[in-house]
C-alpha cells in the first residue's frame, strides 16, 4: 500500500483483526486506505472475510486494530459507528426491510437520527426518488420484485445520508435489468463506495479499484482494469475474470 497524499483518507484500516468465538481468525491484519469518493470492490472467495470486514466497518462486529472513518477513530472495540458516516446494505434486502411499509423502512434511520417529521418526510421522498421508487411509500416489501426490494434497501441506507456506502453482494439474485438499475444508483452516489462481491464483471462497471481478500488477508490491491488481466492471480483466489 503506497503513501496517500492530500486530504486524510475516508477509510483507514490498520491491522484490523477479528476472531470468531471458537478462536478462528476471520480477519488477520487487514490494512488499506480509501480516498473520499473512491469506488472500490472488495473481492475474494467464500470465506475470505469480505462480509465480516463490512460488519466490522459498520460497527456490528467488534474488531481489534485501528479503524478511522472520515478522520475519526471509531474505536472498533466499542462496536458502534455513526450511520451518517457509513451505511451498510446487506446482501438480502429481507434482512433490512422489516416495517409494514417501504416508507416506514426508509424513515427508520432518519427518525433515529432525531430529524423532525417534516425532515423525515422529505428525506424519505428524496431517497425513494433517487433509487427509482418515487411514490412507493405505502407499498409493502413482500409485494415488490427482488430488484425493487434491493433498491428499497439501498434507499433505507441512503436516507441516513452516509459519507460511505458499503454493500454486500449487491447483484446477488438479480436479473440483468435489476443489476443495471443498481449500477446506476452506485454510479450516482457521490460518497465513498465499498462493494463486497465475487462478480468482477458487474463490479467493473462501477468500481475503479479492486482489493482481493483471501483467508482474512489482503492479497492484491490495485486498479480494477489491471488486476482483471491477472488471470493466474484471480484463479488462485477463486475469482472469475
Amino acid at each position: 500500500m503506497g503513501p496517500v497524499s492530500g486530504p486524510p483518507p475516508c477509510i483507514d484500516l490498520q491491522d484490523l483483526r477479528y476472531r470468531y468465538p471458537d478462536g478462528t481468525f476471520a480477519l488477520q491484519g487487514i490494512s488499506f486506505r480509501l480516498a473520499a469518493g473512491e469506488k472500490v470492490c472488495l473481492a475474494g472467495p467464500n470465506g475470505a472475510g469480505k462480509s465480516t470486514l463490512l460488519l466490522c466497518l459498520a460497527g456490528l462486529l467488534r474488531a481489534e486494530g485501528t479503524l478511522i472513518l472520515n478522520g475519526r477513530n471509531q474505536a472498533p472495540a466499542t462496536g458502534t459507528v455513526d450511520p451518517s458516516r457509513i451505511g451498510l446494505v446487506f446482501q438480502s434486502p429481507d434482512d433490512q426491510l422489516f416495517c409494514p411499509t417501504i416508507g416506514e423502512d426508509v424513515a427508520f434511520g432518519p427518525r433515529n437520527q432525531g430529524k423532525t417529521e417534516e425532515e423525515v418526510r422529505k428525506v424519505v421522498s428524496g431517497s425513494l426518488a433517487a433509487v427509482g421508487l418515487a411514490g412507493f411509500e405505502q407499498r409493502c416489501a413482500h409485494h415488490l420484485s427482488g430488484g425493487e426490494r434491493k433498491r428499497a434497501a439501498i434507499a433505507s441506507v441512503l436516507a441516513c445520508q452516509p459519507a460511505i456506502l458499503a454493500m454486500d453482494e449487491p447483484w446477488a439474485n438479480l436479473d440483468g435489468r435489476a443489476c443495471r438499475a443498481v449500477n446506476a444508483i452506485l454510479r450516482d452516489f457521490l460518497g465513498t463506495l465499498l462493494v463486497a462481491s465475487h462478480n468482477l464483471s458487474r463490479a467493473a462497471a462501477v468500481c475503479e479499484r479492486l482489493i482481493v481478500l483471501d483467508e482474512g488477508q489482503v492479497v492484491a490491491d490495485g486498479p480494477m482494469a489491471d488486476l482483471r488481466r491477472e488471470g493466474t492471480l484471480l484463479e488462485a483466489h477463486g475469482l472469475d475474470l
